[in-house]
């Protein structure tokens, strides 16, 4: 089904403007207190990817930290006890992970707004920050003048226009 000009650019506006709120708390194995951190909310966008969200977390969580000097590049978080792959786009990971339909998405941007009884259970999509224990089985390691991340995204760009040329 071709689609006029005017089509494409609203179904590309709403991609570049989607967010999700995110509800980031520290693992309370590496957090110092007893009763836990704060908790870290931010409206973060889909097509963006967590390395770049970690210095902030790291500064934010930094008074709750038991290892406070640890850095930011070993920063990774988890859905469920499940680490997120931090080479995909946040909105990819939501949409596999959230158990939302994305495509019944109503309003603003986030998926899964099914309804207004049903955007509770999805939305803010709730994450696990960890600055140890490492899952070196299920994600690469992140290094700190963030070359892994630019070759990772470098890849993946070049599959994208490698695979309509295989088919």
């Amino acid at each position: 089904m071709a689609r006029n000009s005017s089509e494409i650019n609203i179904i590309q506006k709403k991609i570049w403007e989607g967010s999700l709120p995110l509800e980031i708390r520290l693992s309370p194995s590496e957090c110092r207190s007893f009763d836990q951190s704060d908790l870290y909310l931010v409206h973060y966008p889909r097509i963006s990817y967590f390395p770049f969200l970690l210095e902030r977390l790291k500064a934010f969580f930094t008074p709750f930290l038991i290892q406070p000097d640890v850095p930011a590049h070993d920063g990774w978080l988890s859905f469920e006890g499940v680490p997120l792959k931090w080479h995909y786009p946040v909105g990819l990971l939501y949409d596999l992970f959230s158990g939302a339909d994305p495509t019944n998405s109503k309003g603003g941007g986030g998926a899964g707004q099914e309804s207004g009884d049903e955007i509770s259970a999805f939305l803010p999509w709730k994450l696990e920050l960890h600055f140890t224990d490492w899952p070196d089985e299920q994600l690469v390691r992140l290094d700190n003048d963030g070359r892994v991340m630019h070759d990772a995204f470098i890849n993946s760009v070049k599959e994208t226009i490698l695979l309509p040329l295989m088919q």
